[in-house]
């Protein structure tokens, strides 16, 4: 068995979850790996990712695990060869079993980077309310959340970089819908783009250093 880690950056980025895993699958596949399957009358490989990311977001560090007896960077570089633009595996490791990222991540970080220069992008202010408030939509629904308990850090390093940490996982906060409601509560036009960097158990140790032995 093996844990993977891959990126999702370009065209990538706007596939949804469901497709990103039968491009993965399909690549196995293609480059002839033998995988296990689930029993039963419809058999699917068994192969398990984190948590979905929202589309259009990039990503440097998403997981995956893979049932195949395989020697990781053999494996690693047959399917990059095999994936489609935009997906590549950066890491592999043995592992005994599945380690089941989606329950160990905790925190997530992420960079914003504004589309033009914001002068006195003062949002890092927003956490020092009694109340951290957003509003957003889901299903057909307008949403208002105090997701204060789920904000670990807003930094702003530049008039257009934004650094976030923020709670992913069984407690989640969705890095589109907070910068959203940030932009919409502090007069902030322009559009941006979000890249997540790293990811951290509940002891803030980041998943590389968890599943490969160091940073990647």
């Amino acid at each position: 068995m093996l844990i993977c880690k891959y990126t999702r950056s370009g065209n990538a980025s706007f596939v949804p979850h469901l497709d990103t895993l039968r491009a993965v699958v399909m690549g196995i596949r293609r480059i002839g790996v033998a995988a296990e399957y689930s029993e039963g009358f419809n058999p699917h490989m068994k192969i398990f990712f984190g948590q979905p990311l929202p589309l259009g977001i990039e990503s440097g560090c998403e997981y995956f695990c893979a049932y195949v007896n395989e020697e990781p960077q053999g494996f690693l570089k047959k399917l990059n060869k095999s994936l489609p633009s935009g997906l590549e595996i950066t890491a592999a490791a043995r592992v005994e079993k599945d380690p089941n990222v989606a329950k160990i991540m905790c925190f997530a970080d992420y960079i914003v980077t504004m589309r033009d220069r914001v002068h006195n992008l003062k949002i890092e202010n927003f956490t020092e309310r009694d109340e951290c408030v957003i509003t957003y939509r889901q299903k057909d629904e307008l949403v208002q959340k105090d997701v204060k308990s789920l904000i670990a850090s807003i930094k702003v390093t530049d008039a257009s970089t934004v650094n976030l940490r923020l709670c992913c996982g069984n407690k989640n906060l969705r890095a589109d819908r907070l910068m959203n409601s940030l932009c919409e509560i502090y007069g902030i036009n322009c559009g941006y783009d979000i890249v997540k960097t790293n990811m951290y158990d509940c002891n803030s140790v980041d998943l590389d250093t968890i599943f490969f032995g160091s940073c990647n």
